[in-house]
Formats: structure tokens, C-alpha cells, sequence
């Protein structure tokens, strides 16, 4: 007795062995997971510590920002930030307008 095998199950008959998963994706993922880890833990905390980051950290803390937020439109701050922002893109420096 012959079997037939179509495209649709692709070679596999019932009893046939399946090929084995390769381990690499899995991998893959545990290392990306622990670079975030050491990012989190280890390297971020030491970067906040840094001289050029320090002043920053120590301004976001004084003033009680939230700095997981994208827009800061409460605070003073960045709001005068803002329009200058805008205003300097309107009105570039060395324009004749």
C-alpha cells in the first residue's frame, strides 16, 4: 500500500520524526534579556552617576519631574523651553525676515 503525500503536509507521515528546534532563538532571547538586565542594574545607575549626567538627575530630582513622561507641559521649565524651541525653527538665526 502506497502513500500519498501532497503538498500540504509537507513530507510529514504520521510516524515520522519531526526535525528538532534549533536552540538558537531561544538564545537569542535570554541574551538580549540579560543585556537589558545589565543595562537596568548595573550600567544605568553607573551612567546616572556620571559628571555630564549628574547635573541633569540632580535637576529632574529637585524639581519632582516625572521624567517617564514624553511631554512636559506642567512644568515651567520646558514650557519656556517649548517656545523657544518653536520659536528659534520659525525664526533660525541669521534669517532675513
Amino acid at each position: 500500500m502506497a502513500i500519498a503525500i501532497d503538498d500540504t503536509c509537507k513530507g510529514y507521515i504520521a510516524n515520522e520524526r519531526r526535525p528538532a528546534r534549533s536552540i538558537k532563538p531561544v538564545l537569542k532571547l535570554l541574551a538580549s534579556i540579560l543585556i537589558i538586565l545589565v543595562f537596568m542594574f548595573y550600567a544605568g545607575p553607573k551612567l546616572g552617576q556620571s559628571p555630564w549626567l549628574k547635573p541633569l538627575a540632580d535637576f529632574i530630582e529637585e524639581r519632582d519631574i516625572n521624567a517617564n513622561m514624553y511631554f512636559y507641559t506642567e512644568v515651567e521649565e520646558f514650557s519656556e523651553a517649548n517656545i523657544n524651541m518653536e520659536n528659534t525653527m520659525a525664526y533660525p538665526p541669521g534669517s532675513k525676515r
